[in-house]
């Protein structure tokens, strides 16, 4: 499989909105493709598709189950629908995040020989991951699916320019509510203006410095951030009352509540707090053997993955798991987006000799 090839792929699959909601023409797609690869089964929930391979008899069955997957849908559009091609990239909306690597998944399938694989394989493309959290399509599929908790290994094909990106960071999004006291504005001392009283602490919190911190030998940042920022009720009115979200990513050394508690204490206790979503990290797992052979097969460069991914889904179920893919992070979710043609096909070659291993 070329690159040239998995451009057409992913080209493809680019040309089919897939906003975060309105994944059902992209999965139908999918789902029609996989049900011509031979030697497996393909199952669809809601906007979601599972395929694996067929159940086999015997001491091929006892080969360890190896899970590639990736996302179907995307941000919204920025102009950016159409799919095109330039100076050896292909841009459009969701070139990197995550289409490339549902094209790389989708090529292994199709071009791989069942009997000389050393792992069993299952492909996972699911729905709403660019959502709220509790919407996301794997968490639903790991309920429904039980057999995925058996799997020795998941690859997360995020966009990660060819590096092995290890864990996630986990996310917190809170609600910061300050109140004042509405008046005229042309007699403001007559009420309690809430943006005064919540501008010095916005002045800090808006400074809160970003640290490095080093687990399980990958590097991770710890940020918090202002969002969204709301105030106001008329041009003449002194606003009652302040609205900003925080999002905190916190590195994978901090559990949910630790890290719930750690946002809490940055907000001054008069005003009110309340999560409003929040994502548990994805545990490293340098120390697992076929992490470390993909590492050293490869001598792919190793880093801590900034953003949360479902890495996260994975290691809570009990599978190890790394993010590896041909996108490029920096692209994610910008009117610009592409991802490397060249990326495609290095990806493709990478995981097809790691799945053959020998046999390659």
């Amino acid at each position: 499989m070329t690159s040239e090839a998995l451009a057409d792929l992913l080209e493809t699959l680019v040309n089919i909105p897939s906003e975060t909601g309105h994944e059902a023409a992209i999965a139908d797609w999918v789902a029609a493709r996989l049900q011509a690869v031979r030697g497996g089964e393909c199952h669809r929930s809601g906007n979601s598709v599972v395929w694996r391979l067929a159940a086999r008899d015997g001491a091929a069955a006892r080969r360890p189950l190896l899970v590639v997957a990736g996302h179907l849908d995307t941000v919204p559009a920025q102009g950016n629908q159409a799919a095109r091609r330039l100076d050896g990239k292909l841009y459009g909306l969701g070139s990197s995040d995550m289409k490339s690597g549902d094209a790389v998944i989708l090529a292994l399938l199709e071009t791989l020989e069942r009997d000389a694989m050393r792992f069993d394989l299952a492909a996972v493309f699911y729905e709403a991951e660019e959502g709220p959290h509790e919407a996301n399509g794997l968490k639903r599929l790991i309920g429904e699916m039980p057999w995925l908790r058996e799997a020795r290994l998941a690859v997360l094909l995020e966009p990660t320019d060819l590096r092995v990106e290890l864990g996630c960071n986990g996310a917190i999004n809170a609600e910061v509510r300050v109140k004042g006291r509405s008046a005229h504005s042309a007699r403001p001392w007559t009420g309690l203006n809430a943006v005064e009283r919540a501008a010095p602490w916005l002045v800090e919190i808006t400074r809160f410095p970003s640290a490095p911190v080093q687990v399980g030998g990958a590097e991770f940042v710890e940020t918090v951030q202002v969002t969204t920022l709301a105030a106001g009720r008329a041009r003449n009115v002194i606003p009652d009352e302040l609205v900003a979200n925080l999002n905190y990513r916190f590195t994978p050394d901090r559990g949910l509540e630790e890290a719930e508690r750690r946002l809490r204490a940055l907000v001054p206790p008069d005003f009110e707090f309340r999560v409003v979503d929040r994502a548990a990290p994805g545990r490293v797992c340098a120390d697992r053997a076929e992490v470390r052979e993909f590492i050293d097969r490869f001598r792919a460069p190793v880093a801590g993955k900034q953003g949360w991914t479902d890495v996260a889904q994975f290691t809570a179920a009990g599978v190890p798991a790394f993010n590896f893919g041909p996108g490029i992070p920096e692209q994610a979710h910008s009117a610009g987006e592409y991802c490397p043609i060249e990326n495609l096909g290095v990806a493709y070659r990478w995981l097809r000799e790691f799945i053959l291993g020998d046999r390659a």
